[in-house]
């Protein structure tokens, strides 16, 4: 079976994207991915098995033809003439789209095509969108009381063969609340694999760089959506009382809409942050076993924070090391439930401050912690979680 995915945005990197392709070419697929071109890379290559297809686009003009998506017909137009082009080209079977944006050019051109649609919604993305930073400056407002993306997920994903949703919960809202058949959705957490992080690949000299460091690591996206600042206002209140300790934070950040660095500079911290602009994720499994206690505190004010376990936890599941989150339902109860960690008041740093003292003085403490995530890590693995995912492939088939 001749499968497109198409993803808004460029790949690689995209480590989920990138797993499922890769699990699906395993099962016997030709696996297809049309991506952006932002300048940097070929229009078209084969990477690890996977056909790349890449349309050529400035990114800020890209960003704002989607932001206005569901607007101005543009951008719709722009990915609809290449879509069809693939598809004719390499008889495809299946398009898998990634998120909610273009979803709705999936279901027009299934008829036509006598195609099956998979829509693969990575977070809860109406809910999403409306609390990011450039949504809510004063074009944004606009552009976001315009575009009801609660409407367009409502109409286009009872319309898909599958959707694909990353836990139970949302798979419950998928159903409630935007009428989408529950045999129709599969849960696929964006659990890690094993060949990737595996303490057998672990690189030594990342680990000797901190020895002796108490180090807390926050590895992932980084905007206001992330509880950063929260994690950056402790720093004064540990100061004294860690003074080997370092705070490793890791991704790209839009210094328009958010800079942390400013702002740890602003408070006077700036030399117990150490910053990397991205960590690469053969490398991320040295930073997770070289700290001693891993976090992600996000605000809990939206659907899909609440219903939801951040990718970076089971990575730290696997690595066995614990995890500090804040007040996020799903996270909070399973962090709790599993002991494998630790939960903080909402928003609260002198709460965050606290927690890291004790996990510092009870070495004891993490060590039961690290027990606790061994006794359940198998479970956690991409090649057992992706099971369901690839049964339901199997079915387009039959």
């Amino acid at each position: 079976m001749n499968i497109l995915m198409i993803l808004d945005g460029e790949f690689p990197p995209d480590e989920r994207v990138e797993k499922e392709a890769l699990s699906l070419i395993s099962a016997g697929n030709r696996l297809f991915i049309l991506c952006l071109n932002y300048g940097r890379s070929s229009d078209s290559e084969k990477y690890r098995g996977i056909e790349i297809i890449r349309i050529r686009i400035n990114k800020s003009l890209r960003n704002k033809m989607q932001a206005t998506y569901l607007i101005l017909p543009f951008y719709k137009i722009l990915w609809k003439k290449k879509i069809k082009s693939v598809i004719r080209e390499h008889s495809i079977g299946v398009i898998h789209i990634h998120d909610l944006p273009l979803a709705d050019l999936g279901i027009r051109l299934r008829k036509r095509y006598r195609l099956r649609v998979v829509c693969d919604q990575h977070e809860f993305y109406s809910s999403w969108i409306v609390k990011t930073a450039h949504y809510n400056t004063l074009t944004g407002k606009i552009i976001k009381f315009l575009s009801r993306w609660d409407k367009y997920e409502k109409k286009y994903l009872p319309l898909a063969d599958l959707v694909v949703t990353v836990e139970s919960p949302l798979l419950e809202l998928y159903v409630t609340t935007g009428q989408v058949a529950r045999n129709k959705i599969v849960v696929l957490p964006n659990t890690p694999s094993r060949t990737v992080f595996n303490p057998e690949n672990i690189d030594n000299t990342i680990i000797e760089k901190y020895k002796g460091k108490f180090v807390l690591l926050y590895a992932g996206h980084i905007d206001i959506l992330r509880g950063i600042n929260t994690i950056i206002e402790s720093l004064p209140l540990i100061k004294n009382a860690i003074p080997d300790f370092k705070f490793v934070l890791a991704g790209k950040f839009n210094k328009r809409y958010y800079d942390p660095l400013k702002y740890a500079q602003e408070l006077g911290v700036e030399d117990m942050v150490e910053y990397h602009e991205w960590i690469p994720l053969n490398q991320l499994p040295s930073y997770v076993a070289a700290s001693c206690v891993c976090i992600h505190v996000p605000p809990s004010i939206t659907r899909e924070v609440n219903n939801t376990i951040a990718s970076k936890i089971y990575q730290n599941i696997v690595m066995n090391k614990p995890t500090i989150v804040g007040q996020a339902e799903m996270m909070k109860n399973f962090i709790e439930t599993n002991r494998i960690g630790l939960s903080i008041r909402e928003s609260d740093p002198a709460d965050l401050a606290e927690k890291l003292k004790l996990l510092y003085s009870d070495p004891e403490l993490v060590r039961s912690f690290e027990n606790n995530t061994r006794l359940i890590a198998e479970k956690y693995y991409w090649e057992v979680t992706s099971i369901p995912f690839l049964e339901h492939y199997k079915e387009f088939q039959r």
